[in-house]
């Protein structure tokens, strides 16, 4: 390398002198016009340059590309799972049932209880129908009542159980007798809610929705 240089060095000053030494006055008419002896120059420090560059075989040197990346390896992100919505148990909407002007009772089924189910004043019940308190318990099933209008409303709290609940069927009841000891329910609303037929028999232990 110090050769190299030595010789670059010596042939940039033999350029310079042959540049000084040259006439002033010598400006050339016609013909090629003159070489600029700096030209010369920066084209031999190119040459020296590229070759000071080469390896040992005379191969110009190449450049690796790297595989490393810049900020390491990254990590894939995985998306996390989209919560699914739970499923809801709310019941379908129970059709509304007019109040009938008459009503056959059915097992385990009394005035009062009617009273409830429709929202009637009880007395004016008994009164359409001749009973009193004493005897209104002692009708037997199949027995049509009168449903009065216009009467009055039960008046206080209808319900004798809270709901809507969960029943457990005894293996006796009915929609009839269910609807009573709840109070202000219908039976064909039970039978509704529970996809059932309002005569159908309930098996002991039948878990019935009571809206």
């Amino acid at each position: 390398m110090k050769k190299r240089s030595f010789v670059f060095s010596i042939a940039v000053l033999t350029l310079l002198l042959a540049a000084c030494t040259r006439s002033a006055s010598g400006s050339p008419v016609g013909g090629s016009p003159t070489a600029d002896p700096f030209e010369s120059i920066f084209n031999t420090m190119a040459t020296q340059t590229a070759l000071a560059g080469q390896d040992k075989s005379g191969t110009l040197p190449t450049l690796e590309a790297t595989t490393t990346p810049l900020f390491g390896d990254t990590a894939t992100v995985q998306p996390s799972a989209t919560a699914q919505p739970s499923a809801t148990t709310t019941p379908a909407p129970i059709t509304q049932l007019p109040v009938p002007s008459s009503y056959t009772l059915h097992e385990g089924e009394w005035p009062y209880c009617l009273a409830r189910r429709f929202d009637i004043n009880p007395d004016a019940l008994l009164s359409a129908n001749g009973l009193n308190a004493n005897n209104a318990n002692s009708l037997s099933v199949g027995t049509t009542i009168t449903i009065p209008s216009g009467v009055g409303s039960f008046g206080g709290n209808r319900s004798l159980r809270s709901h809507p609940a969960t029943y457990v069927a005894s293996g006796a009841d009915t929609f009839y007798s269910i609807a009573c000891a709840f109070g202000d329910v219908w039976p064909e609303h039970i039978a509704e809610a529970n996809s059932m037929s309002l005569d159908q028999t309930i098996p002991g232990g039948t878990q019935l929705h009571i809206p």
